[in-house]
C-alpha cells in the first residue's frame, strides 16, 4: 500500500518535471515546485534537501529504470526488440528526458548523461569479462570497448529521443552488435 509521504513524493517530483517542461532548471525555484504540487515549502523540505537532490532522485529513476533495458540488450543475440522497447520507453517521456539531459552542470552531482555513460560502461565491461572473461581484446583494453559501447548507446538514446523510433536504426545497431561480437570471438 502506497503511504501519504510515497504520495506527495510523487506530486512532489511530478510538480518539478512540469515546471521543468517550461522553466530553466537553472531558474527554476522552490516556490515554483512547491505551487504546482499544491504543498508548502515545509512538505517540500520534509523529503528534499533542495532543488538539486531532488534532481538526483529523478535521474537515479530514470536510471535505474534504463539499466533494465540495457542489461537485457547485453544478453541478447538479436537486441531489435529491447532497443525498440527502449525507444517506445523513451518516446513515452521524450520532452522531460530531453530536458533532464539537457541539464549539465549540477551542484556536486552527475548528470543524467554521465551517469548513463557510466551505467553503460559499467555493464559492459562487467560483461566481457564475466561472460567472455577477457580484459584484452584484439590487443585492445576492454576499457576502450567499453567506452565505445558507452558513446554508441548514449548517442542511440538521446537520437532516439529527439526523433522518435527508428526501425532501421534498430537494424543496423543489432547487425553491429552481431559483427561486434563475432569479431571479438574470432581468432
Amino acid at each position: 500500500m502506497t503511504t501519504r509521504f510515497e504520495i506527495t513524493n510523487q506530486e512532489i517530483q511530478t510538480a518539478f518535471l512540469n515546471v521543468l517542461k517550461s522553466t530553466d532548471f537553472s531558474k527554476l525555484t522552490i516556490n515554483q515546485i512547491c505551487d504546482e504540487a499544491g504543498i508548502s515549502r515545509i512538505t517540500f523540505y520534509r523529503h528534499y534537501a533542495d532543488k538539486y537532490d531532488l534532481l538526483s532522485a529523478i535521474n537515479t529513476t530514470q536510471i535505474n529504470t534504463l539499466k533494465k533495458y540495457i542489461q537485457n540488450r547485453l544478453h541478447q543475440k538479436d537486441i531489435s526488440n529491447a532497443l525498440l522497447q527502449m525507444t517506445e520507453f523513451l518516446e513515452h517521456d521524450a520532452e522531460i528526458m530531453k530536458r533532464l539531459f539537457e541539464i549539465k552542470h549540477i551542484n556536486h552531482q552527475d548528470s543524467l548523461e554521465y551517469k548513463l555513460k557510466n551505467l553503460l560502461y559499467d555493464e559492459f565491461y562487467d560483461y566481457m569479462l564475466q561472460e567472455q572473461q577477457i580484459d584484452i581484446i584484439k590487443g585492445m583494453p576492454v576499457a576502450y570497448f567499453s567506452e565505445l559501447y558507452a558513446a554508441n548507446a548514449t548517442i542511440f538514446i538521446k537520437y532516439s529521443l529527439d526523433k522518435g523510433p527508428n526501425p532501421q536504426l534498430i537494424t543496423s545497431l543489432n547487425q553491429l552488435q552481431k559483427f561486434v561480437f563475432e569479431f571479438l570471438k574470432s581468432d
